[in-house]
């Protein structure tokens, strides 16, 4: 019984750096994918690149209200930029300047459509209040559907799908040898409830012992929940700016 209790926890622990192994073979696939993607399609623009560059998780429908709403704040950011650097609106509050035209960009115009038309004071707007805009997620989601169309690869995130099968891989590691044990122990007096109580105790037991030991060997092994970083191939698509918002006025 000893020997067939070692031998589970021998292949789980195999088994699991196997998966984890084989999940970041399956990550670094989809990330150089969905760079090549990217960098082949003329369509990339600054909205692209900003939220790719950010790691976050891209929603182009109404499904994952959380996710479209962060695109929509990042994208009202590079707006109001765009916006200022064509002198579109005033440098020190969100407000329109004087002859302003539409812009052609999409998403820039729907901004500029949300500022021009806000009754909100320019001194109080921020960029926030533009990616609340029901107008403005609308063209913030039409235009990343044609990122998904011309490259899907960047639909996915990796890391999201790394942490969750890192937990899977764990658990069902861990349990293999706890229901083994169960088993055993269940089997030698089905009959007897007490026996039914230890085995699940011991059980329970084992699992936890087991996770400890694969987070602290596959884990330091693997770095699965740590790795969570935006692939290089999109980080260098985007460059850090200072925030949009106009300084507080005392």
């Amino acid at each position: 019984m000893g020997m067939g209790i070692l031998t589970t926890c021998l292949v789980s622990l195999v088994a699991v750096n196997v998966a984890m192994w084989l999940i970041r073979l399956w990550r670094r696939s989809v990330e150089a994918r969905g760079v090549r993607q990217v960098r082949a399609w003329p369509g990339l623009d600054v909205y692209h690149a900003d939220l790719l560059g950010a790691g976050q998780r891209l929603c182009s429908t109404d499904h994952q209200p959380s996710d479209l709403e962060r695109n929509s704040y990042r994208a009202a950011e590079v707006a109001v930029r765009l916006l200022r650097q064509d002198g579109l609106i005033d440098d020190a509050v969100i407000k329109m300047a004087p002859d302003a035209a539409e812009p052609a960009h999409p998403v820039t115009a729907a901004a500029f459509r949300y500022i021009d038309r806000s009754r909100i004071i320019p001194s109080e707007m921020r960029t926030g209040d533009v990616g609340r805009d029901p107008d403005f997620q609308t063209a913030v989601r039409t235009h990343l559907k044609e990122l998904f169309v011309h490259a899907p690869a960047t639909r996915r995130h990796p890391a999201t799908t790394t942490v969750q099968a890192a937990v899977w891989a764990y658990g069902l590691g861990a349990a293999a040898p706890a229901v083994h044990i169960f088993l055993l122990l269940r089997g030698s007096a089905p009959d007897d409830p007490y026996v039914a109580q230890g085995a699940f105790v011991l059980a329970f037991l084992v699992f936890v012992a087991g996770l400890i030991v694969l987070t602290a060997q596959a884990g330091n092994t693997w770095h699965p929940l740590e790795d969570t970083g935006v692939p290089p191939g999109f980080t260098e698509l985007s460059q850090p700016r200072p925030s949009d918002d106009p300084p507080e006025v005392a």
